[in-house]
């Protein structure tokens, strides 16, 4: 997704960089000591213990966005993690954006996140573009957001339709084209494999002698997958995933115009803040065969209430349904001053 940050030289027309804010950081830190684990293979004890490495997290971006009133200004810099809840509703009409990519890995897991937008919002209307992707959850589309919207008191309600490109989410075709799949010789077979009767001729005849070993030894296109059937059938486990991957991006994205919801509640007060916000695409047109038929849908809350002087409690929720795919975010906090 570099190439996305890449254009931004050429999206210098106009006021495109007032206010906005350039940041890049990294972070490096230890990860747990991992379980000791051993293999004992030909009269020998051999450590398998899997050492994932250090965890990390780099990042670049690219913001413009506003701030609410409880907000506070950032500090001196940004170290990447910082989040606008403006992201959720903006406060002002105008123009705004956000390009930011990262690279993780966690655990000895590594991933790439990116989330690139553009929003616009006028007196009764809003505008977005977006590319995202998630690989924490493996969660990926581009998406044209457009929708009227209506402000009243403390609430705005938006209405409107929402286009997004994406991959192929809760279809398996390895289920799908082998409904036998738990016969694993017979969808073998199926995909071309052969199982081939062979023993160990010690005695040089060209027959099975007594006390000499025989199996099934499991062959595809002329080279030996598998021994016998026991290292076949470890092998057959990695079958459906390798034939899911191949058969679905042979399908390629698809596209889906979904009918979509909104509705937002901020209010400030003295000693009370609320922003609370949810999105609900109700309806799903499959614009080619394997669009999505989900119901999607996001909400979130962000909440602080000073009880007193020394006393306040703070909650932020953060949940995602989109493509059966969930991410979510709960923090609560309390906040007690001594004197």
């Amino acid at each position: 997704m570099l190439k996305y940050l890449l254009l931004i030289p050429f999206l210098s027309f106009g006021q495109f960089y007032k206010y906005s804010t350039i940041y890049a950081g990294g972070s490096l830190n230890s990860t747990m000591t991992p379980i000791e684990t051993y293999d004992y293979n030909n009269g020998q004890l051999i450590n398998t213990t899997n050492d994932g490495g250090d965890n990390y997290r780099f990042h670049i971006g690219l913001k413009k966005l506003s701030r609410y009133k409880f907000e506070k200004k950032p500090k001196f810099y940004y170290n990447g993690k910082e989040e606008n809840a403006t992201i959720y509703r903006s406060s002002l009409s105008g123009f705004e954006y956000l390009l930011e990519y990262e690279r993780i890995k966690d655990r000895g897991t590594e991933f790439e996140n990116h989330e690139i937008w553009f929003r616009y919002l006028g007196e009764h209307t809003s505008t977005k573009i977006q590319s995202s992707s998630n690989g924490y959850i493996n969660l990926q589309y581009k998406s044209i957001d457009f929708r009227y919207k209506h402000d009243f008191k403390h609430f705005r309600a938006t209405l409107g339709t929402c286009l997004r490109y994406h991959p192929i989410y809760n279809l398996n075709p390895f289920k799908t084209d082998f409904p036998n799949y738990n016969d694993f010789e017979a969808v073998a077979q199926e995909l071309g494999y052969i199982k081939d009767y062979w023993f160990i001729d010690e005695n040089y005849n060209n027959n099975l002698d007594r006390f000499e070993q025989s199996f099934y030894r499991w062959i595809l296109n002329g080279d030996t997958i598998a021994q016998n059937t026991a290292q076949f059938q470890d092998y057959y486990a990695t079958i459906p995933s390798r034939y899911n991957r191949e058969k679905l991006a042979e399908l390629g994205n698809q596209y889906t115009l979904s009918g979509v919801a909104g509705l937002s509640y901020y209010i400030y007060l003295d000693k009370f803040f609320i922003l609370t916000y949810a999105n609900y695409f109700f309806i799903n047109g499959k614009l080619t065969e394997n669009g999505s038929e989900t119901k999607d849908y996001d909400f979130g809350v962000i909440a602080n209430w000073r009880l007193s002087k020394s006393f306040s409690l703070y909650t932020q929720l953060e949940y995602l349904n989109y493509f059966n795919r969930e991410n979510y975010t709960i923090n609560l906090g309390i906040n007690l001053i001594l004197i």
